[in-house]
Protein backbone atom coordinates (compact mmCIF):
# COMPACT_ATOMS: atom_id res chain seq x y z
CA UNK A 1 0.00 0.00 0.00
CA UNK A 2 0.99 3.31 -0.27
CA UNK A 3 2.63 5.03 2.19
CA UNK A 4 0.53 7.61 4.24
CA UNK A 5 -3.06 6.64 3.61
CA UNK A 6 -1.88 4.48 0.45
CA UNK A 7 -1.49 7.28 -1.82
CA UNK A 8 1.45 8.76 -3.46
CA UNK A 9 3.53 11.59 -1.91
CA UNK A 10 5.31 14.14 -4.09
CA UNK A 11 9.16 13.78 -5.03
CA UNK A 12 11.09 14.39 -8.41
CA UNK A 13 11.21 12.09 -11.45
CA UNK A 14 13.81 13.17 -13.90
CA UNK A 15 12.72 12.44 -17.65
CA UNK A 16 15.02 13.55 -20.09
CA UNK A 17 15.62 17.59 -19.21
CA UNK A 18 12.94 18.16 -17.05
CA UNK A 19 11.30 17.20 -13.89
CA UNK A 20 8.17 15.56 -12.54
CA UNK A 21 6.27 15.08 -9.33
CA UNK A 22 5.59 11.32 -8.55
CA UNK A 23 6.06 9.78 -5.52
CA UNK A 24 8.96 9.39 -3.07
CA UNK A 25 9.07 5.93 -3.18
CA UNK A 26 8.26 5.47 -6.84
CA UNK A 27 11.29 8.37 -7.79
CA UNK A 28 14.00 7.20 -10.38
CA UNK A 29 16.39 8.78 -12.62
CA UNK A 30 16.97 8.38 -16.16
CA UNK A 31 19.10 9.96 -18.49
CA UNK A 32 17.65 8.86 -21.71
CA UNK A 33 19.77 11.92 -23.79
CA UNK A 34 18.22 14.89 -25.64
CA UNK A 35 14.46 15.25 -25.89
CA UNK A 36 12.08 17.80 -26.84
CA UNK A 37 9.91 19.40 -23.47
CA UNK A 38 6.25 19.12 -24.75
CA UNK A 39 2.93 20.41 -23.05
CA UNK A 40 1.84 16.48 -22.70
CA UNK A 41 5.20 15.80 -20.76
CA UNK A 42 4.45 18.08 -18.36
CA UNK A 43 0.99 17.14 -17.99
CA UNK A 44 2.08 13.53 -17.83
CA UNK A 45 3.29 14.70 -14.05
CA UNK A 46 0.87 16.50 -13.31
CA UNK A 47 -0.45 15.91 -8.92
CA UNK A 48 -4.04 15.56 -10.50
CA UNK A 49 -4.80 12.33 -11.80
CA UNK A 50 -7.33 13.33 -14.65
CA UNK A 51 -4.71 15.54 -16.25
CA UNK A 52 -1.83 12.98 -15.56
CA UNK A 53 -3.48 10.17 -17.42
CA UNK A 54 -4.38 12.33 -20.46
CA UNK A 55 -0.84 13.71 -20.97
CA UNK A 56 0.34 10.47 -20.73
CA UNK A 57 -2.05 9.00 -22.89
CA UNK A 58 -0.93 11.28 -25.59
CA UNK A 59 2.73 10.83 -25.06
CA UNK A 60 2.20 6.93 -25.40
CA UNK A 61 -0.22 7.51 -28.01
CA UNK A 62 2.25 9.48 -30.56
CA UNK A 63 4.15 6.35 -30.51
CA UNK A 64 7.91 8.48 -30.56
CA UNK A 65 8.86 7.34 -27.06
CA UNK A 66 10.67 4.06 -26.40
CA UNK A 67 12.91 2.13 -23.63
CA UNK A 68 13.43 3.90 -20.71
CA UNK A 69 10.80 7.48 -21.67
CA UNK A 70 8.29 5.16 -22.36
CA UNK A 71 8.37 3.00 -19.11
CA UNK A 72 8.54 6.36 -16.83
CA UNK A 73 5.38 7.36 -19.11
CA UNK A 74 3.58 4.03 -18.32
CA UNK A 75 4.80 3.97 -14.74
CA UNK A 76 3.53 7.92 -14.29
CA UNK A 77 0.06 7.10 -15.97
CA UNK A 78 0.45 3.99 -13.63
CA UNK A 79 0.36 5.95 -10.45
CA UNK A 80 -2.22 8.23 -11.89
CA UNK A 81 -4.78 5.38 -12.15
CA UNK A 82 -3.99 3.71 -8.91
CA UNK A 83 -4.35 7.83 -7.81
CA UNK A 84 -8.15 7.41 -9.48
CA UNK A 85 -8.83 3.96 -7.86
CA UNK A 86 -8.44 2.51 -11.41
CA UNK A 87 -6.52 -0.76 -10.05
CA UNK A 88 -7.09 -2.58 -13.39
CA UNK A 89 -5.47 0.00 -14.89
CA UNK A 90 -2.68 0.85 -12.82
CA UNK A 91 -1.97 -2.97 -13.08
CA UNK A 92 -1.77 -2.38 -16.55
CA UNK A 93 0.80 0.05 -16.97
CA UNK A 94 3.15 -1.32 -14.41
CA UNK A 95 2.82 -4.58 -16.43
CA UNK A 96 3.76 -2.95 -19.65
CA UNK A 97 6.67 -0.76 -17.65
CA UNK A 98 7.80 -4.13 -16.40
CA UNK A 99 7.75 -5.05 -20.02
CA UNK A 100 10.12 -2.54 -21.10
CA UNK A 101 12.08 -2.77 -17.72
CA UNK A 102 11.82 -6.32 -16.33
CA UNK A 103 14.64 -5.39 -13.71
CA UNK A 104 12.73 -2.03 -12.48
CA UNK A 105 12.00 -2.69 -8.70
CA UNK A 106 9.55 0.09 -8.56
CA UNK A 107 7.26 -1.46 -11.05
CA UNK A 108 6.82 -4.44 -9.11
CA UNK A 109 5.95 -2.11 -5.98
CA UNK A 110 3.51 -0.20 -7.55
CA UNK A 111 1.90 -2.96 -8.97
CA UNK A 112 1.87 -4.55 -5.50
CA UNK A 113 0.00 -2.14 -4.38
CA UNK A 114 -2.39 -1.99 -7.07
CA UNK A 115 -3.09 -5.45 -6.53
CA UNK A 116 -3.43 -5.11 -2.66
CA UNK A 117 -6.03 -2.09 -3.05
CA UNK A 118 -7.83 -4.59 -5.48
CA UNK A 119 -7.86 -6.69 -2.63
CA UNK A 120 -5.73 -9.78 -4.18
CA UNK A 121 -3.28 -9.95 -0.87
CA UNK A 122 -1.12 -12.82 -2.63
CA UNK A 123 -0.33 -11.54 -5.95
CA UNK A 124 0.72 -8.01 -4.04
CA UNK A 125 2.81 -10.59 -2.00
CA UNK A 126 4.45 -12.28 -5.31
CA UNK A 127 5.36 -8.47 -6.62
CA UNK A 128 6.70 -7.41 -3.24
CA UNK A 129 8.68 -10.54 -2.88
CA UNK A 130 10.20 -9.83 -6.67
CA UNK A 131 10.89 -5.94 -5.94
CA UNK A 132 12.64 -7.01 -2.80
CA UNK A 133 14.70 -9.68 -5.17
CA UNK A 134 15.68 -6.69 -7.38
CA UNK A 135 16.23 -4.29 -4.67
CA UNK A 136 17.08 -5.93 -1.53
CA UNK A 137 16.53 -2.72 0.88
CA UNK A 138 13.09 -2.01 -0.23
CA UNK A 139 11.93 -0.76 3.37
CA UNK A 140 8.83 0.16 1.92
CA UNK A 141 8.26 -3.10 -0.25
CA UNK A 142 8.64 -4.96 2.84
CA UNK A 143 6.07 -3.05 4.36
CA UNK A 144 3.57 -3.66 2.54
CA UNK A 145 4.44 -6.89 1.64
CA UNK A 146 3.72 -7.04 5.75
CA UNK A 147 0.46 -5.38 5.51
CA UNK A 148 -0.52 -8.19 2.87
CA UNK A 149 0.52 -10.72 4.80
CA UNK A 150 -1.30 -9.33 7.35
CA UNK A 151 -4.56 -9.26 5.68
CA UNK A 152 -3.80 -13.24 4.67
CA UNK A 153 -3.76 -13.97 8.52
CA UNK A 154 0.11 -14.19 8.18
CA UNK A 155 -0.18 -11.61 10.99
CA UNK A 156 3.48 -13.19 12.83
CA UNK A 157 5.32 -12.88 9.48
CA UNK A 158 3.65 -9.40 8.65
CA UNK A 159 5.53 -8.23 11.63
CA UNK A 160 8.74 -9.68 10.51
CA UNK A 161 8.55 -7.52 7.49
CA UNK A 162 7.65 -4.60 9.35
CA UNK A 163 10.83 -5.17 11.59
CA UNK A 164 13.03 -5.51 8.73
CA UNK A 165 11.03 -2.29 6.94
CA UNK A 166 12.09 -0.15 10.22
CA UNK A 167 15.08 -1.88 10.88
CA UNK A 168 16.37 -0.71 7.03
CA UNK A 169 14.43 3.00 7.64
CA UNK A 170 14.08 3.60 11.39
CA UNK A 171 12.51 7.08 10.10
CA UNK A 172 9.68 5.02 8.21
CA UNK A 173 6.32 6.90 9.79
CA UNK A 174 3.99 4.14 8.54
CA UNK A 175 6.00 0.43 8.85
CA UNK A 176 5.09 1.47 12.90
CA UNK A 177 2.08 2.10 11.86
CA UNK A 178 1.82 -1.30 10.17
CA UNK A 179 3.26 -3.10 12.60
CA UNK A 180 1.02 -1.23 15.49
CA UNK A 181 -2.03 -2.64 13.48
CA UNK A 182 -0.52 -5.95 13.39
CA UNK A 183 0.18 -5.87 17.04
CA UNK A 184 -3.34 -4.72 17.47
CA UNK A 185 -5.08 -8.01 15.77
CA UNK A 186 -2.90 -10.20 18.11
CA UNK A 187 -4.18 -8.61 21.22
CA UNK A 188 -1.07 -6.49 22.00
CA UNK A 189 -2.55 -2.79 22.14
CA UNK A 190 0.30 -1.98 24.37
CA UNK A 191 3.29 -2.82 21.57
CA UNK A 192 0.55 -0.58 18.92
CA UNK A 193 0.46 2.20 21.42
CA UNK A 194 4.67 2.58 21.68
CA UNK A 195 4.48 1.90 17.79
CA UNK A 196 2.07 4.57 16.79
CA UNK A 197 3.52 7.13 19.75
CA UNK A 198 7.04 6.41 17.42
CA UNK A 199 5.13 7.38 14.46
CA UNK A 200 3.54 10.82 15.59
CA UNK A 201 6.74 11.35 16.97
CA UNK A 202 8.39 11.25 13.74
CA UNK A 203 5.40 12.65 11.92
CA UNK A 204 3.07 14.75 14.27
CA UNK A 205 0.99 15.80 11.13
CA UNK A 206 0.36 12.27 10.16
CA UNK A 207 -3.31 11.67 11.13
CA UNK A 208 -3.17 8.03 11.16
CA UNK A 209 -1.37 6.49 14.10
CA UNK A 210 -3.56 9.37 16.13
CA UNK A 211 -6.37 7.25 14.58
CA UNK A 212 -5.29 4.13 15.24
CA UNK A 213 -3.92 4.97 18.69
CA UNK A 214 -7.27 6.09 19.83
CA UNK A 215 -8.88 2.49 18.72
CA UNK A 216 -5.89 0.91 20.49
CA UNK A 217 -6.85 3.01 23.60
CA UNK A 218 -10.24 2.02 23.79
CA UNK A 219 -9.58 -1.57 23.34
CA UNK A 220 -7.83 -0.67 26.49
CA UNK A 221 -10.90 0.51 28.42
CA UNK A 222 -9.36 4.27 27.99
CA UNK A 223 -12.25 6.02 26.34
CA UNK A 224 -11.29 9.52 26.68
CA UNK A 225 -7.64 9.35 25.70
CA UNK A 226 -9.16 7.37 22.45
CA UNK A 227 -12.13 10.12 21.50
CA UNK A 228 -9.13 12.66 22.09
CA UNK A 229 -6.94 10.90 20.31
CA UNK A 230 -9.53 10.17 16.97
CA UNK A 231 -11.22 13.87 16.73
CA UNK A 232 -6.79 14.95 16.48
CA UNK A 233 -6.76 12.66 13.82
CA UNK A 234 -10.11 14.30 12.58
CA UNK A 235 -8.62 17.64 12.85
CA UNK A 236 -5.77 16.79 10.97
CA UNK A 237 -7.34 14.66 8.30
CA UNK A 238 -11.30 14.68 7.60
CA UNK A 239 -10.96 11.20 6.14
CA UNK A 240 -9.29 9.74 8.96
CA UNK A 241 -10.94 6.04 9.82
CA UNK A 242 -12.74 6.08 6.25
Amino acid sequence: MFHTSRFLKSAILFLGLFTMPVSAKCAEVTAPGARVVTENDVRCGSHDPDIAIAGCTALIESGLDTGSILAAIYQLRGIAHYNKGLTDQAIADQTSVIGLRPDFAVAYYVRGEAYLKKGTADQAIADYTRAIALKPRYAEAYSDRGVAYGRMGLVDQGIEDENRAITLQPRLAEAYCDRGLLYRTKGLNDLAIADYAKAIALEPAYGRPYYERGLARHAQGDREGGDADIAHAIQLNPNSGK
